[in-house]
């Protein structure tokens, strides 16, 4: 039984570094893409490695940071003032999955607002966080979709993605609803992991639109239709739906 439970483990390790290396290639793959389109520089500096922005292009404009001046007097780090700040990830594995998940989901709302090749570069120097969170991190980058496409995707599990009852299913069970119409196809869609996180905290979140009271206080006792039109409006706003 030892032994199996040893190879096992070394077949996972395998599969988790053949998993890492294939994101370096593919982000040096696009990197080489990149170089040669005609108006990429490859000689446009970058910041250097140590500082929090390091390996990142620089450019003329924006912020610049006091102090950083080569011999001949011109700025040695430039930043645009419109850059979004980098979270930190660890070179190891956190221990605890809320850790982990805390970092996976600052990472994905970082790198959305990044280009694609910059995106692969990112998690090409992250292997544990691409390993293991890879699929769930690209799955926030989704476009919103139609509610019809929604519907159908949730009929078969893809990783990164989770099923996501419009009305919410805890609070229906709750008031009394049955469960064929809490588990119907129109109520059951599937959405990012991350933005499925995102719209069950905001079901607990307080908000002035609400009275003072969070989006499940103010379901309370309301109609199947109010609470559907509520979970509506929040995929619309979450950018998981399209208008």
């Amino acid at each position: 039984m030892y032994g199996i439970q040893t190879d096992r483990q070394r077949r996972l390790a395998l599969i988790a570094r053949i998993s890492e290396a294939t994101f370096r290639i593919r982000a040096a793959h696009l990197e080489l893409l990149l170089e040669r389109r005609a108006n990429f520089d490859p000689n446009q500096p970058r910041v250097p490695r140590g500082h929090r922005h390091g390996g990142r292009w620089t450019r003329t404009g924006g912020w610049r940071e006091p102090a950083q001046r080569t011999d001949s007097g011109r700025p040695r780090i430039i930043l645009a003032s419109h850059e979004p700040e980098e979270p930190e990830v660890p070179e190891r594995r956190p221990e605890t999955a809320r850790e982990r998940n805390r970092i996976g989901r600052s990472v994905a709302r970082y790198l959305k607002q990044l280009p694609s090749f910059r995106q692969a570069l990112f998690l090409a120097r992250v292997g544990w966080l691409a390993n293991e969170a890879g699929h769930t991190i690209r799955s926030y980058f989704d476009e919103p979709r139609s509610l019809e496409e929604l519907r159908e995707r949730a009929k078969e599990s893809r990783s990164g993605y989770d099923v996501h009852h419009i009305v919410e299913k805890t609070p229906a069970y709750q008031a009394g609803y049955t469960r064929g119409m809490i588990e119907s196809a129109d109520n059951k869609i599937l959405i990012p992991r991350y933005k499925h996180w995102e719209i069950t905290a905001w079901y607990g979140t307080r908000s002035d639109k609400f009275g003072g009271l969070t989006p499940r206080e103010y379901l309370r006792g309301r109609s199947w239709e109010e609470r559907y039109r509520i979970g509506i409006e929040m995929l619309v706003e979450k950018g998981v739906l399209k208008q």
